[in-house]
C-alpha cells in the first residue's frame, strides 16, 4: 500500500478528471493538493464543501499531506453546519461558492474560497511524493438522519483505502474489459455522501480512472455526459436518478455499469433501466459507519453478496458484521435473513418499523413499492409521531395523483391497515442532495400541514434539501 497513488508515485501522467474547462492529470492534481496544503493549519479539521470534483479532491489530499482530517457533512444547510462545527472551532471551510461562507462568518468559522489552478510547469516525482499516515483518524463521515440526528463516524486511510481494493475486486470481473476499459466515472451523487466519495474519489484513487467534473442529474444531462466522455463509461446513480430515466425513456451511449445505492432499489425498476443502460444495474448495500458490504445485479437477484472479508453472523439481538474496511464490528440497522453460503436478505430496518392495527411493516418495504406506483412522480410513507399503535401512515406526494387509482393499486399489495389515511400534496419532498429523507425534514412538513387550515398545500424546500430529478417542480 505504500506505492499507492496517494503517494504520487502511480498513473501520475495519465488523466485524471475530464469534462471540465480542462482536463487535468493525476501530476496536476497532486502538485496543486501540495500548494493548498501550505495555506492549510497543520493537522487541523477541513470541511470539504467543493461541488468542483476536480476542488472536493484537491482539497482532500491537501488536508491528508497536512496531516489533517476531512469533514464530510450531512448537507451544505446553515442550520446542519453550524452544528458539526461547533465541537471542532480549529476547523476550516473550504468552498468553491464563497456565498458558502457567509452563514458561518458570523460563528467565527475559518473559511477558505478554493478555486484549483494546475501549476505552469509540472513538479516532477520527487517533489509530489510523500508518506501519508495510513492508521490516523482521516476522514469523518456524517450519517443522512433520515431515522434521527446526524451521527460522525470516523475512517482512517487505511480503512478507506482497503474499501476501494473490495469494491474494485467486485466490480472488475462483472463488467466487459474490466475497470480497465472505463475511459470515465460520471457520478450524480456528490463526493461528500459515503457512496460518492468512495465510488468518484477512493476508487479513482486506487485504479486512476479519470472522473467527469461534472455532476449530472437529469437523464438528457447523464446522457450528454456519457456520450462526451467518449467511450465505456460507468454511471454512479441512484435509485431517484434511475427513475427518472425510466420515465423519459433515454437510453444512455456507452455505459459498461450502473452502480447504485443511497436507498433501497426496486426490482422492477432495476428491470425496466437495464436495456436503457445497456449494462448491468449493480446494487450497493451499505452504510456510512462501514461503506460498501455487499452488492447484487438486483434486476436478477435477490440475495446480496459480501463484498472481499465481511461476513454477517447471527447474535442474540440481531446480526453482527465484520471487516476489514471499517473500524469495528457493527450492529445491522436491518433485519437480515442469511443463506448457508454467506449471502443474505434485507427484510427492513428496525427503526423504520411501524406498527398499526397490531400490524408490523417495514417503511422502507412500502416506500420500495412507491417505485413501481403508476403515476407517481415522487412520494413517501410517513408515520407521524405520537401513538405508535394507532396512529395511521400519511402519504405525501410531489405532483397530482389520482387518490383513487392509487388506493387501488396499493390495496392490491399491502396490508389495508398500513393505507394512508392522509394524503398530501407538495411541490417537491425534502430530499437532500442524495435523495434521502432525513425524519426532521419530514416532522417539519407535518408540523407545517398540521397548522395550515387546508389539507393540501406547498411546501418550499430550503437550501439544505435540493431537489432531485424526476420529482421536482
Amino acid at each position: 500500500m505504500t506505492d499507492s497513488p496517494l503517494a504520487g508515485t502511480a498513473h501520475l501522467d495519465r488523466t485524471a478528471f475530464v469534462g471540465g474547462p480542462r482536463d487535468w492529470t493525476w501530476r496536476e492534481v497532486h502538485a496543486a493538493a501540495a500548494d493548498l496544503a501550505q495555506r492549510l493549519p497543520p493537522r487541523a479539521p477541513v470541511c470539504n464543501l467543493c461541488a468542483s470534483r476536480v476542488g472536493f479532491l484537491v482539497t482532500w489530499l491537501a488536508a491528508l499531506r497536512r496531516g489533517g482530517s476531512l469533514l464530510l457533512p450531512p448537507s451544505v444547510g446553515a442550520a446542519d453546519l453550524a452544528q458539526l462545527l461547533a465541537g471542532m472551532p480549529d476547523a476550516t471551510v473550504v468552498v468553491d461558492d464563497e456565498t458558502l461562507l457567509q452563514p458561518l462568518a458570523e460563528a467565527g468559522t475559518a473559511g477558505l474560497v478554493f478555486l484549483p489552478q494546475p501549476p505552469a510547469i509540472p513538479p516532477d516525482d520527487a517533489t509530489l511524493a510523500w508518506t501519508p499516515e495510513w492508521d490516523r483518524p482521516a476522514a469523518c463521515l456524517y450519517t443522512s438522519g433520515t431515522t434521527g440526528q446526524p451521527r460522525p463516524h470516523w475512517r482512517t486511510l487505511r480503512q478507506l483505502m482497503q474499501g476501494a481494493q473490495a469494491l474494485r475486486t467486485r466490480l472488475d470481473p462483472a463488467v466487459e474489459g474490466g475497470l480497465a476499459a472505463w475511459r470515465a466515472i460520471v457520478c450524480s451523487v456528490p463526493p461528500q455522501h459515503m457512496f460518492g466519495f468512495e465510488t468518484s474519489v477512493m476508487l479513482p484513487l486506487l485504479t486512476g480512472i479519470p472522473v467527469l467534473d461534472r455532476r449530472p442529474l437529469l437523464p438528457a444531462d447523464v446522457r450528454a455526459a456519457l456520450a462526451q466522455c467518449g467511450g465505456p463509461v460507468a454511471w454512479i446513480a441512484t435509485p431517484l436518478h434511475l427513475r427518472a430515466l425510466a420515465q423519459a425513456g433515454e437510453s444512455l451511449p456507452d455505459c459498461r455499469l450502473a452502480l447504485v445505492s443511497t436507498m433501497p432499489l426496486a426490482a422492477g425498476l432495476a428491470v425496466q433501466v437495464e436495456p436503457l443502460v445497456g449494462a448491468p444495474v449493480v446494487e450497493i448495500f451499505g452504510s456510512t459507519e462501514t461503506g460498501a458490504l455487499a452488492t447484487r445485479r438486483t434486476a436478477r437477484e435477490t440475495r446480496w453478496q459480501p463484498l472481499g472479508d465481511v461476513r454477517l453472523k447471527r447474535v442474540e439481538d440481531g446480526t453482527r458484521v465484520t471487516g476489514s474496511h471499517f473500524p469495528s464490528p457493527q450492529q445491522l440497522a436491518d433485519l437480515v435473513e442469511l443463506a448457508d453460503d454467506g449471502r443474505f436478505e434485507l427484510l427492513g430496518r428496525h427503526a423504520d418499523l411501524v406498527k398499526v392495527g397490531g400490524r408490523r411493516a417495514s417503511l422502507a418495504g412500502l416506500n420500495l413499492l412507491l417505485q413501481d406506483l403508476p403515476g407517481l412522480q415522487d412520494g413517501a410513507f410517513y408515520h407521524p409521531p405520537g401513538d405508535a399503535g394507532t396512529s395511521r401512515l400519511v402519504m405525501l406526494h410531489a405532483g397530482a395523483l389520482d387518490r383513487a387509482a392509487a388506493e387501488r393499486w396499493l390495496r392490491a399489495r399491502i396490508d389495508p391497515v398500513f393505507l394512508p389515511r392522509t394524503w398530501i400534496q407538495v411541490d417537491r419532498l425534502p430530499r437532500d442532495a442524495n435523495g434521502k429523507l432525513p425524519r426532521a425534514a419530514l416532522d417539519v412538513l407535518w408540523a407545517a400541514q398540521r397548522s395550515s387550515s387546508a389539507l393540501e398545500f406547498t411546501f418550499t424546500v430550503g437550501a439544505s434539501h435540493p431537489a432531485l430529478p424526476g420529482h421536482f417542480p
